[in-house]
């Protein structure tokens, strides 16, 4: 299921006819837990006070509409569109990121830094709360070394900065053989991310289109990962099948083995074995939810 809101982003309750009120609109997807794979939790993210006005908003009316049930926001696979005006374009762009390209974008809102020499990793992780370090230095990749088109970020290395004086800047600015001043190579952009290289506002960033995808670059599931994957969503099937078990077991109060193990089939929303119920099963009268019939072993009985 889906629900939408929209709230003002300077007063929640200004008019949102007027041109000096932007808007906020958010869209949410309910998904059923267990049809998902697993997915990259961020629970200290900090999201603005404009989205955390709506999802308190749409938690208020999701509990009073399913009471018992819990809400575990996946902010992974959530969507933005970040409206960005640059000086080199006449008109706003509309930047299509994932959230957590949008929280570091956000990071860029009014300044690059105390120092306006930019913005460090460790600053923009506590500015967004985003904890991962690996996901955040995908993100700044993705927004400042991407295809061209996408690099709304800039990414200055520490050893280039102006007031490093190292070895490399001297020999940028260093004379020939001749005497002759020598040009200064331009220099290349690592693609790591260092603890101490900075990220600024691409204040010369063009593009002749309005909407902008970036893409965070994603990285490579090893096996180890791929086996936690599928046990862990294994784990949570499990539960969904003793549930349609019990659920059926509570409505027939006796049934025969084939006709329960068709209906859980027919109930279950995901690919599951006989054998899969069939341990289940077992597992149910072991807890006490379910026995079998005395004198015939092919049908259970439902225990209240």
């Amino acid at each position: 299921s889906s629900w939408t809101a929209t709230s003002g982003l300077q007063n929640a309750a200004a008019d949102a006819s007027s041109p000096s009120v932007k808007v906020v609109d958010m869209d949410v997807q309910v998904l059923t837990t267990g049809y998902w794979p697993v997915y990259p939790k961020y629970p200290n993210i900090i999201l603005p006070s404009e989205l955390l006005a709506l999802r308190t908003k749409f938690e208020t009316y999701y509990n009073d509409k399913y009471q018992g049930r819990r809400i575990a926001w996946q902010y992974s696979l959530g969507n933005c569109i970040v409206k960005a005006t640059f000086p080199k374009s006449p008109a706003p762009k509309e930047l299509i990121v994932n959230v957590c390209q949008s929280l570091v974008l956000l990071c860029f809102r009014h300044d690059d830094g105390d120092d306006g020499l930019g913005l460090t990793l460790e600053e923009i992780q506590k500015r967004t709360g985003i904890e991962d370090r690996s996901e955040l230095e995908r993100v700044l990749q993705s927004l400042s070394m991407g295809r061209d088109g996408t690099r709304v970020l800039k990414k200055v290395d520490y050893d280039s900065l102006p007031t490093n004086t190292g070895p490399s800047l001297k020999a940028a600015t260093g004379k020939d053989g001749n005497g002759s001043p020598r040009k200064a190579k331009k220099p290349r952009v690592r693609r790591n991310v260092g603890p101490q290289d900075r990220f600024l506002f691409n204040a010369l960033f063009s593009s002749n289109q309005r909407r902008i995808r970036i893409t965070n670059i994603t990285m490579k599931e090893t096996s180890e990962e791929r086996t936690k994957t599928h046990e862990a969503v294994s784990k949570d099937r499990l539960y969904f099948i003793d549930a349609a078990v019990v659920r059926i077991m509570k409505a027939r109060k006796t049934i025969d083995h084939r006709m329960l193990i068709g209906e859980v089939l027919a109930q279950l929303k995901f690919p599951a074995a006989s054998a899969d119920i069939k341990k289940r099963i077992e597992s149910l009268i072991e807890r006490e939810y379910m026995e079998r019939v005395e004198g015939d072993i092919s049908k259970y009985k439902y225990l209240a």
